[in-house]
């Protein structure tokens, strides 16, 4: 492991900034960018603020991000990168059943919130900012909805969802279940087990009202 230094010696530091190897540093700056984030909100990420905890040179993150912005649709791209991995990955665990597999997306959906609340505030615009989305950020996120649509495709052809446009109806349930990871991210937020049963009771609600009527 290499650490930059401003001295020869060969001391432990102690300065309490974040050790990070050689070549790595794009993946640092987002990492300890998301740290400032989580600490004191966007508003208060600068690339200066990022470089100082890193300890490299003021101009050492220009290398990697034109500014500020830049440096945001990464993490905004990271973000829904580990978001469509979560997605997917809960689906698999859930079997083959399609309710299981429902009601697995949505508590997935809402856990990555929790546990990742400053990614999740980039990657959707909180904090009063906009949605930082470049090029290849917006083909990622939109890998991680095509999650949620393709469960509703199946749905449709194994009759457990309504006939009718399947982005349209994708896009509604998001909607709902980004509703209750915003909500639980609010000032008073429910503990873990209470989110995941509301988020449960909701999917259950959204499957009545999707399903084909006899």
């Amino acid at each position: 492991m290499f650490t930059l230094s401003t001295t020869k010696s060969k001391q432990p530091k102690t300065s309490g900034k974040k050790a990070y190897h050689h070549g790595h540093l794009r993946q640092s700056l987002i990492e300890v960018g998301l740290q400032v984030i989580a600490e004191n909100g966007v508003r208060a990420l600068t690339l200066r603020e990022i470089g100082n905890r890193l300890g490299v040179s003021r101009m050492a993150p220009y290398r990697h991000f034109k500014d500020k912005g830049a440096l945001l649709c990464a993490i905004t791209a990271a973000g829904f990168t580990k978001f469509g991995e979560a997605l997917e990955s809960a689906r698999i665990s859930a079997g083959p059943n399609w309710e299981a597999q429902a009601d697995a997306l949505g508590v997935a959906y809402v856990r990555f919130a929790r546990e990742n609340k400053a990614h999740f505030e980039v990657m959707f615009g909180g904090g009063g900012e906009p949605q930082y989305l470049d090029r290849e950020g917006a083909a990622i996120a939109e890998r991680s909805f095509n999650v949620l649509e393709t469960l509703v495709r199946e749905g449709q052809q194994s009759g457990h969802v309504i006939a009718g446009n399947p982005t349209l109806l994708a896009q509604m349930i998001w909607a709902t279940v980004h509703g209750i990871s915003t909500l639980g991210l609010g000032s008073t937020p429910c503990d873990d087990a209470t989110q995941q049963d509301f988020t449960l009771y909701c999917a259950r609600l959204l499957r009545t009202g999707l399903s084909p009527r006899e």
